[in-house]
C-alpha cells in the first residue's frame, strides 16, 4: 500500500485550504470503509488524506421546530444549519425499529452533518417518525459495524448507484451544502449525482451538510432493498416511494418514486410521479405508475442480477413499499 500524509484539520476552513493546496492528489476521509478498501487495492493513491474527524459539527442531527433532546450519537449544531434541537437518539442496535408504519406527523427540516454515521440516524426515533424512508435505508446499509463507522456524506459522495440512503433522500428532495474556496453552494441530491463515481464536488470542497425538507402532514414513505441473499449485501436494486394525501385523505397531492441500481444514478420516475398526483390512492394506479417507473427505468444487466428482473421487480415493489408505509391502510380504512 502506498504511503500517504494524514492531516487533521481543527477547521473547516482549514481543510478546505488542505484540499485547495494538495489538489488532486488529496482524498476526504471520514469514515473510510471505502476509502481503505480502494486505497489497499491500489485503485485509489492519494498522497494525502484529509479527516474530518476532529470538527464536531460535522457529525449531527438538527430539526427546525422540534422539542427533542440530546442523545446517543448526537453531535454540535452544524453551522449554517436552520436553528432546532439536536435529535434523541435509540437504543444501540436498531431502537428505531419499533416505530409503526402511518402518517408522518409534519415536525420540521432535518439537517444532518455530512461525517454523521449511518447507525446514529438508524438509532434516531425522531428520524424514524418523520423520515422513516431514510431510517430504513440506513438501517439496510452493510452491517452494524459498517454503519458505526460510515458516513451519509462519505455515501452520498462514493456515488454508487446502489448507495441505499441516496435513493431514499430523493425522495424527500434533499439538497448537499458544499464548502470550497468561493464560499458556500447548495444543489439538489438529484444534480450532485454525474455518473457512477462521479459527482458534482470540487477537488477542494468538504460536503458539509445534508438538507432534508419536512415534507408536510399527511405523509407516507417507506425504502425496500432487493438483494440475492439475506444479510450483508449490496442492493441489486432498491425502491423507495413517499405519498402525501391532499386535505380529503384520499387523493395523492404529491408523488416520488427513488430507484436504486436502476440508472446510473439513484433517480426518480418523473412520469410515475406525474401520473399518481391528482388522482385518488387506489392500487390500481399504484400498479400503473409502477409500470411506468419500470418502462422509464434505465436498468442493465450485471452479475447482481439481468435487466428484465430488476424491471420486473420495480412493478413489484413499488406497490409493496407503499403498502409498508402504511397509506393503502389510511385510505382504505376511511
Amino acid at each position: 500500500m502506498a504511503s500517504f500524509e494524514f492531516l487533521t484539520p481543527q477547521t473547516l476552513p482549514e481543510a478546505v485550504d488542505l484540499l485547495a493546496s494538495w489538489g488532486e492528489e488529496a482524498a476526504v476521509v471520514a469514515g473510510a470503509t471505502d476509502l481503505w478498501v480502494n486505497i489497499r487495492s491500489g485503485k485509489l493513491a492519494p498522497k494525502a488524506l484529509v479527516s474530518l474527524r476532529a470538527l464536531p459539527s460535522m457529525r449531527s442531527l438538527r430539526h427546525a421546530g422540534g422539542d427533542g433532546n440530546g442523545g446517543p450519537g448526537d453531535g454540535a449544531r452544524t453551522p449554517g444549519a436552520a436553528t432546532g434541537t439536536t435529535l434523541p437518539g435509540g437504543a444501540a442496535g436498531g431502537g428505531a425499529a419499533s416505530i409503526a408504519a402511518g402518517a408522518s406527523p409534519s415536525g420540521g427540516a432535518l439537517t444532518i452533518g455530512a461525517a454523521t454515521p449511518h447507525a446514529d440516524i438508524e438509532d434516531s426515533l425522531w428520524v424514524a417518525e418523520h423520515f422513516p424512508a431514510l431510517q430504513q435505508a440506513c438501517a439496510s446499509l452493510g452491517s452494524r459495524q459498517v454503519r458505526n463507522v460510515g458516513t451519509l456524506g462519505g455515501n452520498i459522495c462514493n456515488a454508487a448507484p446502489c448507495a441505499d440512503s441516496a435513493t431514499a433522500l430523493m425522495l424527500y428532495d434533499a439538497t448537499v451544502v458544499l464548502q470550497g474556496p468561493d464560499g458556500e453552494r447548495e444543489l439538489p441530491l438529484g444534480e450532485f449525482f454525474i455518473g457512477p463515481g462521479q459527482t458534482r464536488r470540487g477537488p477542494a470542497e468538504v460536503l458539509t451538510q445534508i438538507r432534508v425538507a419536512d415534507p408536510g402532514p399527511r405523509t407516507y414513505s417507506g425504502y425496500l432493498k432487493h438483494t440475492r441473499r439475506k444479510g450483508v449485501e449490496l442492493a441489486m436494486m432498491s425502491v423507495g416511494a413517499r405519498v402525501t394525501l391532499a386535505e380529503d385523505g384520499l387523493t395523492v397531492r404529491r408523488a416520488r418514486i427513488s430507484l436504486g441500481v436502476c440508472a446510473p444514478t439513484p433517480t426518480c420516475s418523473a412520469g410515475g410521479e406525474l401520473f399518481l398526483e391528482g388522482k385518488p390512492l387506489t392500487r390500481e394506479n399504484v400498479a400503473r405508475a409502477a409500470e411506468i417507473a419500470a418502462e422509464e427505468s434505465r436498468v442493465r444487466d450485471s452479475w447482481r442480477g439481468k435487466a428484465w428482473y430488476r424491471r420486473e421487480m420495480i412493478r413489484v415493489l413499488v406497490p409493496r413499499v407503499i403498502e409498508q408505509s402504511g397509506a393503502f391502510a389510511a385510505v382504505e380504512t376511511r
